[in-house]
């Protein structure tokens, strides 16, 4: 490796430091906004003094019957008009099995005393989003909320919708996480789920003004919304794709910070692994698909800049934790172990941010019963399964920029999540290169490339402990 190869992986290396730093820097001030409880903006109340009917669309495939019947129960503590919502569960199963569904949902139906039934889509499409627009097609009524079949509802969901969602207007209602499986992944990707997306991702970006897109379950939208913006696309990303053609068509999103949706968060690392590549695979498919329709769109430049921003905020992460190994293995291999001074002064800045940051995530845990070191113990953890989780995500990233669909898999809940295994071959992989890097490098008597090698490799070793406990 000579002294060119090091300049362009430092020129790299700055480059992703940079561009962490500005995103470090945003989530200091949405977290901020969130600390020092800043007033929450209202949504804008209905017109009409009526409240408006509304469609609940649920999208189930391969899913228990008890997972469904759950889901059906909780519209039962609904505080709306019974008379004035019907409960939409869109099968896209085998004609058996549907049997079985509607079956359920009849009897649901009639015992609860809610408007619900189970259709099974006859449209094309290979996703969620061509089944939404189907859903919406067939629904009762105008307005209308999508919903994972998981998701567990604040009471008054549908006053808030009703009071939200006009001509304009998508409504985010939020999510937060719960865990069927007290695994210790699950509470560590509940701490995370929490405080980092929804204190910071949601809350603190409603509250400093910045565009909010609208992801996952709780989506609402009137109908003629959804088709001016041309409907979900039949994509793996229809949630940041639906969001990004509101605001394109002129619309906006409204986060209204109230109690958030409760979906179940994965508690083992497989499925964990699987929902945040497709995660990742989305953030570079909408970037490739919409990076030069936003800029060349009317929105003010803030917005653009925050879309943009919002969106490549994966890609970006994954390639600096990707990245990061490499530069420290390649400083200690050349010698240069310390960094040229604009470098230097990067990872300085991004040093003292993440502390900020961090300073912020904690008072915010320790208000709700989280000690000082165990949540800084969570945050370590969640970074080295970070780690060891996104050589696969890198991957799947690189497919997003070249690709534009992937298998949909949907993420295993409750106890299936402990009968699906796939193979640790990524991490396998990963940590036996660095434990050859580390042997050569002893054979070699290279001990400060040796030191820096076992040091990658003893906390690769942790991650395993983490994601198989």
């Amino acid at each position: 490796m000579t002294s060119s190869d090091i300049f362009i992986i430092y020129f790299i290396y700055s480059i992703l430091l940079f561009f962490d730093l500005i995103l470090i820097i945003q989530f200091i001030i949405y977290f901020r906004k969130v600390a020092r409880g800043a007033p929450r903006r209202s949504p804008p109340k209905s017109a009409s003094a009526d409240p408006p009917p509304i469609s609940f669309i649920v999208p189930v495939k391969n899913e228990p019957l008890e997972v469904i019947a759950a889901m059906l129960t909780r519209f039962s503590d609904v505080d709306y008009p019974r008379d004035l919502f019907e409960v939409l569960i869109v099968s896209d199963d085998e004609p058996d099995y549907f049997a079985k569904i509607k079956t359920l949902v009849d009897a649901l139906a009639r015992e609860l005393g809610i408007d619900a039934r189970a259709v099974r889509r006859t449209g094309g499409g290979k996703f969620r989003g061509s089944a939404f627009n189907w859903a919406a097609e067939v629904a009762k009524y105008d307005v209308l909320a999508f919903l994972d079949v998981d998701s567990k509802l604040p009471r008054d969901i549908a006053r808030r919708i009703a009071g939200a969602v006009d001509e304009r207007t998508l409504l985010f209602l939020g999510w937060d996480g719960y865990i069927s499986l007290f695994t210790k992944l699950g509470k560590l990707l509940k701490f995370v789920y929490k405080y980092f997306l929804l204190y910071g991702a949601y809350l603190g970006r409603a509250l400093s003004g910045d565009v909010l897109l609208a992801l996952g379950s709780g989506i609402a939208l009137r109908r003629d919304l959804l088709r001016r913006a041309g409907g979900f696309c039949d994509c793996v990303a229809d949630d940041y794709d639906i969001s990004l053609k509101v605001l394109l068509a002129g619309g906006r999103i409204v986060y209204d910070g109230g109690a958030p949706i409760m979906v179940e968060v994965p508690s083992t690392y497989f499925a964990f692994r699987k929902q945040f590549a497709r995660w990742v695979f989305n953030s570079s498919y909408i970037l490739r698909r919409y990076l030069v329709k936003v800029l060349r769109s009317d929105l003010p430049l803030r917005s653009k800049l925050s879309i943009l921003l919002n969106v490549a905020q994966h890609p970006l992460l994954v390639t600096t934790a990707v990245f990061l190994p490499v530069v420290g293995l390649a400083a200690a291999y050349t010698g240069y172990i310390i960094p040229p001074l604009p470098v230097a002064i990067l990872e300085a800045a991004l040093a003292v941010a993440t502390a900020v940051l961090l300073r912020y995530v904690v008072a915010l845990a320790r208000r709700e019963g989280y000690s000082l070191a165990e949540s800084l113990a969570i945050a370590a953890q969640n970074g080295i399964i970070s780690l060891m989780i996104n050589i696969t995500a890198f991957v799947y990233m690189l497919m997003g920029f070249f690709r534009s669909s992937i298998t949909w898999r949907v993420t295993p809940k409750g106890s299936s999540q402990l009968a699906f295994r796939e193979n640790f071959a990524p991490e396998l992989i990963y940590t036996a290169a660095v434990a050859a890097v580390f042997v050569w490098a002893l054979l070699a008597h290279m001990w400060i490339f040796a030191l820096s090698a076992l040091s990658l490799l003893a906390v690769l070793l942790y991650g395993f402990y983490l994601i198989t406990g």
